[in-house]
């Protein structure tokens, strides 16, 4: 067995090892909504739409399109739809980045020290648990793994393979268009082949792949297809602050970035308003990122001997520029996860810096192995424990709280923990903190809403669930809470028009059912017929949904089509004694 194949079986073996305990996770944070919720990934008919479609489920404002993720989400709810095999498929996309690390390392440089240390530092970073044991982190995972995929056959000049790597990257999640100036790099200042003017014309191929992306992100994204990402005060404050502040904040973020990498204490699942404060030029952090970010300049352009650390300063900085708010904001002020392509560079110089200290002597030698060990130790460590945090929202929200007080995402979602378990004075105890945070958040409005609805004030509840739809329009639970509102006011108009709203976002099978119930209920039976039919056709196996129809039809006396679709209902499981009775009533016509 040679060496390459042991190093790919510890790379599996490690990473089941360190990240192994967060495969019993749950569904936590963003997995609810871009994974666990969504009807259009668990329905096999509709794979190759995933193609055509936003991140985002009908929300093209989001400016996200990352296909190629959401397809390898639909695999998971085809095979099982737990969370484990959603964890196992990341810790095994991450063994297999760490291998490729290991051999693009082994191939450029040919040294034993740098090669292993870069693939056992990438390999167990606890920076890295966002990325892999958050199970949304599959899109830094992919486009990395296909980012490593393109270099790969570059360096093995197999041009064509490369570029569709590029496309599959740029499918999975648009960091990868960071390749570009990666294989422009390599191709001048490392494999030294071509001019710079015969690089241009040969990386011109990869035009291909990238029109044939635009193409399809058009085609799922329409007019938001250059759309800034959509982003709200909350989650990125850079981007609605005066351009000295944003530069200013960006740069000092860029020093937080760093002291996470060298040394990951301190981590958290958010760093959203008001964690991060804005800063001027006057902050030391703003100086210090400002030093960091014109040190690794000069190390690209202007390091004529050592071209290992310009090489990782490239790898660096260029994936860490897209995501850095310094270019244009992103969606996000800070994320962990974003590190994960960046945090290469940073452990590539780590090893440069560990080799040269090999290089001068057999103590010495001894005296950087044992440096090694004792990082990856600790590092490993970390990793173990921070996978715990990310078993529930209760743990991942409460570690969160420890480390990001004032941040109102977090307040907020813990808020959300205590009303899911019925705690509602620690609800309104959390709630009460976000609010003094900033209260104009619109999921803040909305569990404002729910208490006040429990608490039986309802005009309460209809203002604060009001407001949190003014807000944020795109929101579905203001929507879904007014309507149970509603409901129990026999306010039945009003609730199906917000039953509506629910429906053009998100037309899962039980919206339908619901919203067709309320219009049989104000004598409207032909909108739930035509509601459902819309969306679902004239034939489904949804036996709620047949019941419905069934229901629709009786009342409209087209006895027929009601029995059509009753008796159908009942073959699929629904033998309430109501179908039954209108089965016997419309076989008497």
């Amino acid at each position: 067995m040679n060496k390459t194949v042991l190093v790919f079986l510890l790379s599996i073996l490690l990473s089941f090892g360190l990240f192994g305990n967060g495969i019993g996770g749950d569904f936590v944070f963003d997995d609810a909504s871009v994974v666990e919720n969504r009807g259009d990934l668990k329905d096999p008919s509709g794979f190759f739409d995933l193609f055509i479609s936003p991140y985002h489920q009908n929300n093209p404002k989001s400016g996200l399109y990352r296909p190629l993720t959401m397809a390898s989400y639909a695999l998971n709810h085809y095979i099982s739809g737990s969370p484990a095999g959603f964890h196992a498929v990341n810790i095994a996309i991450h063994a297999v980045n760490s291998f490729l690390v290991f051999w693009l390392v082994q191939f450029l440089f040919r040294k034993q020290l740098i090669s292993y240390a870069v693939f056992f530092l990438f390999l167990a970073h606890p920076v890295h648990t966002e990325a892999v044991t958050s199970i949304v982190g599959r899109a830094e995972l992919l486009a990395f793994f296909w980012s490593m995929a393109a270099i790969y056959f570059f360096l093995n000049k197999k041009l064509v393979a490369s570029g569709v790597a590029f496309f599959l990257g740029l499918l999975s999640k648009e960091i990868a268009v960071a390749v570009l100036p990666l294989l422009l790099y390599l191709d001048v200042a490392v494999l030294k082949s071509h001019s710079i003017f015969n690089s241009f014309r040969r990386l011109g191929r990869y035009l291909i792949p990238l029109a044939a992306y635009a193409l399809l992100r058009y085609k799922a994204l329409g007019s938001y297809f250059l759309a800034d990402t959509a982003t709200t005060f909350v989650e990125n404050p850079l981007k609605f602050a005066p351009q000295t502040e944003q530069i200013a904040t960006a740069l000092s973020v860029l020093t937080m970035y760093m002291k996470k990498l060298i040394m990951p204490l301190g981590l958290s699942a958010d760093y959203s308003y008001n964690s991060i404060p804005l800063v001027g030029f006057e902050s030391p952090a703003a100086m210090i990122g400002l030093a960091i970010l014109v040190f690794l300049i000069i190390l690209i352009f202007y390091n004529r001997v050592q071209k290992e650390w310009a090489f990782a300063a490239t790898v660096f900085a260029v994936p860490y520029l897209l995501i850095s708010n310094l270019i244009k904001p992103i969606g996000t002020i800070m994320g962990e996860r974003l590190m994960y392509f960046p945090s290469f560079g940073l452990v590539l110089a780590a090893a440069f810096g560990l080799n040269i200290l090999a290089e001068k002597g057999r103590l010495f030698k001894r005296i950087s192995y044992g440096i090694l060990a004792g990082i990856l130790i600790l590092y490993g460590a970390g990793t173990f424990v921070r996978n715990r945090d990310w078993s529930d929202n209760r743990i991942l929200f409460s570690a969160a709280a420890e480390e990001s007080p004032n941040s109102v995402i977090v307040r907020t979602a813990l808020a959300g923990v205590h009303i899911e378990t019925g705690e509602w004075g620690e609800a309104k105890k959390e709630l009460g903190i976000a609010q003094d945070i900033y209260e104009d958040y619109s999921r803040l409005q909305n569990l404002l809403g729910i208490v006040a609805d429990h608490e039986g004030n309802y005009p309460l509840a209809e203002e604060k669930y009001k407001k949190s739809l003014k807000l944020n329009p795109d929101a579905v639970n203001p929507h879904l809470n007014l309507t149970e509102l509603y409901l129990k006011q026999q306010r039945y108009l009003e609730a199906g028009n917000h039953m509506l709203q629910v429906i053009e976002f998100y037309p899962a099978a039980e919206y339908v059912v619901r919203y067709g119930y309320i219009q049989i209920t104000v004598g409207q039976a032909r909108a739930a017929i035509e509601t459902a039919e819309r969306h679902y056709g004239a034939d489904s196996d949804h036996p709620d949904l047949n019941a419905m129809l069934g229901t629709a039809y009786f009342v409209q006396r087209d006895y027929g089509s009601a029995l059509v679709y009753l008796k159908k209902a009942r073959l699929l499981g629904k033998n309430n004694p109501e179908i039954a009775q209108m089965i016997q009533i419309a076989e008497q016509h």
